[in-house]
């Protein structure tokens, strides 16, 4: 019989769950307020599992399964699922050796990976906590779907400042087209009414381009190229992947999302092999 593996990422708003018995790889994905309904899941699918957990909430996991688990790092294990990730794609020769990854969650984590080694640089508390709680804030709605679908139809552009709002009577230093200031604009739009779509839309965009713009700055210090992009707030998210792609490029540097991306820190938990600290 072939040994059973599990491997849960277990973050502030949602839990991902990879696990195998030696075949095929299965996925899912959980509100992590619902450990108990998580528990009987894995004792109900599986007999005697290897279950290895890592993210925020790992301790309440391993609370719930009464200590038969083992707790990986958060970060070793989140950057060794990228790599197995880009190994199964075949994208490591594209790549090279040396890469950013931007985790997007609740908040924002950034990674430099070099080769079977890792580093956290920094993060910033923009991610998708910040679009389900300035959404709610501004229209109302706070059902995450609901939030996407209504992103797609705005027009946030006018509440911005842009670059060539700044350099009205002159030819701007860089692209008129790049955000000067997110939400610079409202103030002076008081009359004019802006909708739901509109103030989602431009809140997708200021996570966007923050995000991208951090992330750019690491990789030109660490001189790399190439930015791995992954976490939740990208599932079914075509509208941030675009900004985000579309900035990168602007700047410089390419921009990669993964399949299964979201399931890096599950996957690196199951795996468990162990990567080094990078030596900056």
């Amino acid at each position: 019989m072939s040994q059973e593996y599990v491997g849960i990422d277990a973050g502030g708003t949602l839990s991902k769950i990879v696990y195998t018995n030696g075949g095929e790889w299965g996925y899912k994905k959980i509100a992590t307020d619902r450990v108990g309904e998580i528990r009987e899941w894995i004792y109900e699918q599986f007999t005697n599992p290897h279950i290895h957990i890592t993210g925020g909430k790992a301790g309440v996991f391993l609370q719930e399964l009464s200590g038969a688990a083992k707790n990986v790092n958060e970060f070793e294990a989140t950057c060794e699922g990228v790599n197995w990730l880009l190994e199964q794609n075949g994208l490591l020769t594209q790549i090279g050796s040396r890469f950013m990854v931007t985790n997007v969650g609740t908040g924002t984590s950034i990674h430099y990976v070099q080769q079977d080694a890792y580093e956290r640089i920094g993060g910033s508390g923009m991610g998708g906590g910040t679009l389900l709680g300035l959404s709610y804030l501004l229209t109302g709605e706070d059902h995450y779907d609901k939030i996407l679908e209504l992103g797609k139809n705005g027009q946030g552009e006018g509440l911005n400042v842009t670059v060539a709002d700044i350099y009205s009577h002159e030819t701007p230093p860089i692209s008129g087209d790049l955000t000067a200031s997110n939400f610079g604009n409202a103030a002076n739009r008081k009359e004019q009414s802006f909708s739901k779509e509109d103030y989602i839309a431009a809140i997708v965009r200021m996570i966007g381009e923050t995000i991208t713009t951090m992330s750019v700055q690491a990789a030109e210090r660490l001189k790399t190229d190439a930015i791995i992009y992954i976490g939740s707030t990208f599932s079914g998210h075509d509208t941030l992947k675009d900004i985000i792609k579309g900035y990168t490029k602007l700047r410089g540097k390419q921009a990669f999302f993964l399949e299964y991306g979201e399931y890096s820190g599950a996957i690196g938990a199951l795996l468990n092999n162990g990567l080094k600290k990078a030596t900056l």
